[in-house]
C-alpha cells in the first residue's frame, strides 16, 4: 500500500497545533479516519478555507486535492446555512445580503462591503435624477435608462453555462448579468428609492411589476393583477402594459391565474436564486453542490413560524 506524505506549506504554519495535526492527516488512507478529520476541520468555519486552498496548491496528488475540495465545500455549506438562517430570521430580509450569501457559496472571496458600496453609488446616480413630481412610470423609465443605457448592462435569460452572471458583482463590475440577477438589482434599487416595484411569479419569466402604493398598505382582499400599473422586462428594462402580458399568456397558451401576479417575498426570491444557481452544477462531480443549494432553497421556502 502506498503511503502519502503531505507537506504542510509555509503559508499555513501559523495554524494552531490541533488544526496543523488535522491537516497532516488529510492523506490518511483510512476513509473512516478521513471522515472524522474532515468533520473536525469543518467546525473551524470559513477562516480555514485559505489555508486549505494553500494546501491544495502545494499537493500534486489528485486524491488529496479532491479530499481538500470536499472539505472546502462542506465548510462553505455549513457556514452558509448558519448565515442564511440568521438572514431568514431578520425582519427586512435584505435582498442585497441574501443574494450575496448565495453567490458566496460559489465565490467565497466576494466582498459584501464592496457590493454595498457599488450599489450605493448606483442608487445615488438614480436619486440625483429623480424628483418628487415624477410618476412611478417616469421613475421606472429613468431606472431602466440608467441601468441599460448609461451603465450599458447586458442581461440574458438564465444561462447555466455562466454561473458568474447570477452574481450581482458581475453586473456591477463586468456589466453582465441574467434575468434573475438584474431583476434582484432592479428591485433592490427601487425599494431603496421607495418605488413599489417587485418581482412576480409569471411562469418561465422574470418580470417586475409596479404596484399601486395603496396595495402595500392593506394587501389583504385585493386581486393582485388589479393593483398593477405596468410591468418591466428584467433583461432589458423595457416597460410593458397589461395588454402586452396578456398577449404573452395567449401566445404560449398559459392559463392566467391571479397568483401569477402576486409579489414574491424576499425569501422566495433568494430561494429561487439558490435553485437556479444549483442548475449550474449538473455534472456528476458537482451534484453535491447542487444538493447543497437545493437544501438552501428548501430552507427558505419553509413556512415562517
Amino acid at each position: 500500500m502506498l503511503c502519502f506524505v503531505l507537506i504542510i506549506p509555509q503559508s499555513t504554519m501559523h495554524l494552531n497545533a490541533e488544526l496543523h495535526a488535522l491537516f497532516s492527516l488529510i492523506d490518511d488512507p483510512d476513509e473512516e479516519i478521513f471522515h472524522l478529520i474532515s468533520k473536525k476541520i469543518v467546525t473551524y468555519g470559513r477562516e480555514v478555507i485559505p489555508c486549505l486552498e494553500d494546501l491544495s496548491e502545494e499537493t500534486a496528488d489528485g486524491k488529496i486535492q479532491r479530499r481538500i475540495a470536499e472539505i472546502i465545500r462542506k465548510v462553505q455549506f455549513d457556514s452558509l446555512i448558519s448565515e442564511i438562517q440568521l438572514w431568514n430570521a431578520e425582519n427586512t430580509h435584505d435582498l442585497l445580503t441574501g443574494s450575496h450569501l448565495v453567490a458566496s457559496y460559489s465565490y467565497p472571496h466576494l466582498s459584501l462591503d464592496e457590493l454595498r458600496t457599488s450599489v450605493a453609488q448606483l442608487k445615488k446616480e438614480i436619486w440625483l435624477e429623480t424628483n418628487d413630481f415624477l410618476t412611478s412610470l417616469e421613475t421606472a423609465t429613468l431606472v431602466s435608462k440608467i441601468l441599460f443605457q448609461f451603465q450599458k448592462i447586458r442581461s440574458e435569460h438564465n444561462n447555466y453555462q455562466h454561473l458568474e452572471h447570477f452574481c450581482l458583482h458581475s453586473i456591477l463590475e463586468k456589466k453582465k448579468g441574467n434575468a434573475l440577477s438584474t431583476s434582484i438589482l432592479y428591485q433592490h434599487l427601487c425599494e431603496a428609492l421607495e418605488i413599489p416595484i417587485q418581482l412576480i411569479s409569471v411562469p418561465d419569466q422574470h418580470i417586475l411589476a409596479c404596484f399601486q402604493r395603496s396595495f402595500f398598505q392593506k394587501p389583504e382582499g385585493h386581486a393582485y393583477q388589479a393593483q398593477i400599473l405596468f410591468y418591466i422586462d428584467a433583461t432589458s428594462g423595457k416597460l410593458y402594459s397589461q395588454y402586452d402580458l396578456d398577449k404573452y399568456f395567449e401566445a404560449y397558451h398559459i392559463p392566467k391565474k391571479d397568483s401569477y401576479f402576486q409579489p414574491l417575498s424576499h425569501q422566495m426570491i433568494i430561494a429561487n436564486m439558490a435553485t437556479e444557481v444549483g442548475k449550474c452544477y449538473l455534472s456528476k462531480r458537482d451534484l453535491d453542490r447542487k444538493k447543497d443549494l437545493d437544501k438552501i432553497a428548501a430552507l427558505l421556502n419553509q413556512p415562517q413560524k
